[in-house]
């Protein structure tokens, strides 16, 4: 048997090339299936047929893209799983599925919907992270974290994380709470860190200020370790507290800074990014349509993801990126804005499609 190696600097070419067709696969995805759309053209849409007001618009879209993935999740069954339905519909599993799927059985029996609790949950996030997606944040760019693009692809792309963090157990969810609170983990790795940016930015609270009771306790029972590590900290940095004067001398006995001209230069790139930072945020909060509406929103679904275990929102956000596809499915298909509702070009693009991997193949066996 021959050993076959390769390189390291090869190993990179690799994972380069790798990550360049996986580009074009998800680019496929998105414009087959619409998603590539621009969520503020329909914002714009909105406006144009006579609502008053961005967030007026946006109330509009979520209010559709919410009964779309009702009307998505009862086609596919998908709300039986939750404590609401069973309850207020008396179906067992086998009650359940034994009902034939069509529209025509739908509409004569009692099909389990959206439950309530969930509801708001989605209602509330979507809302939130439109107003986001569709506001300028260059200011989050410049502290590492990657504002939210303006596509719908971007709400299934952060669906996906949502299901992700919530399927972890408990004590993970609330090691992600108390890093954000506690610890001021701030950037692209957390799952709702964008919000809690422009949370902050809005009300010029620290967004640990915000903890309710519950959310308390559950950091207390799930997050004692860190608890502890935190408070020791604090009382040291209260037994150990330095003045400026102390922290600036500390820092001179390493570099200094007015003939050090790197240190210089470096200083001058702070302040003029200090000077972006400020105007960007500035723009955001004169420009943002609803701060109030989005940080009350904001506090409730962020308790409700944390807090909530009843079946009514754990189940549902364990197929969170399935419920939001399907949701987007609906919502473009009603609006002919994806080919699969377009029997003839859908063909045309899957014959074109097909035929390019057979001349990959081809390829492949030519090298």
């Amino acid at each position: 048997m021959i050993a076959l190696r390769i390189s390291d600097k090869e190993w990179k070419n690799i994972e380069f090339r790798k990550n360049k067709f996986r580009e074009l696969e998800s680019a496929l995805d998105q414009a087959v299936s619409g998603r590539d759309n621009k969520v503020s053209s329909f914002l714009l849409g909105c406006l144009a047929d006579g609502e008053t007001g961005k967030a007026a618009a946006v109330e509009k879209l979520v209010n559709e893209l919410v009964k779309s993935m009702d009307s998505y999740g009862i086609r596919n069954r998908l709300w039986i799983e939750s404590d609401e339905t069973i309850k207020d519909n008396g179906l067992s599993d086998d009650d359940f599925c034994k009902m034939k799927a069509t529209e025509e059985k739908a509409s004569k029996e009692k099909i389990p919907c959206m439950p309530t609790r969930f509801k708001e949950f989605i209602h509330d996030y979507l809302y939130c992270m439109i107003l986001l997606m569709t506001s300028e944040m260059e200011w989050v760019e410049q502290i590492y974290a990657e504002p939210y693009a303006d596509s719908f692809q971007q709400l299934y792309l952060h669906a996906k994380r949502v299901r992700e963090f919530s399927v972890r157990p408990i004590e993970k969810r609330y090691d992600e709470l108390w890093g954000e609170a506690y610890f001021g983990v701030r950037g692209a790795s957390g799952l709702f860190e964008i919000f809690s940016m422009a949370y902050e930015s809005i009300t010029g609270k620290d967004i640990g200020d915000s903890l309710t009771q519950s959310m308390k306790d559950g950091l207390d029972t799930y997050c004692q370790e860190q608890m502890q590590m935190y408070d020791e900290f604090l009382d040291e940095a209260e037994d150990n507290a330095m003045t400026d004067e102390e922290i600036e001398e500390a820092i001179s006995e390493y570099v200094d800074v007015e003939e050090d001209p790197d240190m210089a230069e470096l200083n001058r790139y702070f302040d003029e990014l200090a000077v972006r930072w400020d105007e960007s945020v500035k723009r955001f909060r004169q420009e943002f349509p609803d701060t109030e509406g989005f940080c009350a929103r904001y506090m409730k679904l962020r308790e409700l993801f944390y807090t909530d275990e009843s079946r009514d929102i754990r189940y549902p956000l364990t197929i969170f990126d399935i419920l939001v596809e399907g949701m987007l499915d609906v919502f473009l298909g009603r609006r002919g804005m994806t080919l699969y509702t377009d029997a003839d070009n859908c063909a045309r693009a899957y014959i074109s499609i097909k035929k390019q991997i057979d001349a990959i193949k081809k390829l492949r066996e030519e090298a």
